[in-house]
């Protein structure tokens, strides 16, 4: 039997199990009505057993993974530190000129980066300038803990409220 139909038993039951206003008597059969309540616990219990074994058989499987998942991260940076210490001697050795190997060729191409001697220096001038094309402004965010113990104090913030939360958790 599934929760849901479970819950809709229950709830039969429960309406079938009504007392008379008028005397507060209990109907005959609730002594089985109540005897088909405590089987359907039962076996809500069960079902809910099983969706918790569900939920630890999945953190199980989900540690085990993320276990894989570093060990293959420490070997593929392992074999990226490799590779580049190969490719320092391959250019090493070059020395920037055009190579056929057979299997492969080294070559170079040129390429252009900014870099700074000053950075701040470069942004004062660029903004004295008015060369603001070449700066980048970005939103400010907002630090959610310090705003919450704002919250707290007593203080209302418009667009901010603290949620108060109820979390399930399964240990």
């Amino acid at each position: 039997m599934k929760l849901y139909e479970i819950n809709e038993a229950v709830e039969t039951l429960l309406a079938a199990l009504t007392v008379d206003p008028e005397t507060g008597e209990v109907p005959a059969d609730a002594d089985e009505v109540i005897a088909q309540l405590d089987a359907l616990a039962m076996e809500k219990r069960s079902v809910l057993e099983y969706l918790a074994k569900v939920v630890l058989n999945l953190r199980a499987d989900q540690a085990a993974v993320k276990a894989e998942e570093a060990r293959l991260k420490a070997r593929r940076e392992q074999m990226e530190r490799r590779e580049a210490s190969v490719m320092a001697i391959l250019d090493r050795e070059c020395a920037g000129e055009k190579t056929d190997l057979g299997v492969a060729t080294v070559s170079y191409r040129a390429s252009e980066a900014t870099e700074f001697t000053s950075e701040a220096d470069a942004r004062t001038w660029l903004i004295a300038e008015g060369h603001d094309d070449c700066l980048k402004y970005t939103e400010p965010t907002i630090n959610k803990t310090a705003l919450k113990k704002l919250i707290k104090s007593g203080v209302s913030v418009p667009g901010a409220y603290v949620a108060v939360r109820n979390n399930c958790s399964l240990k």
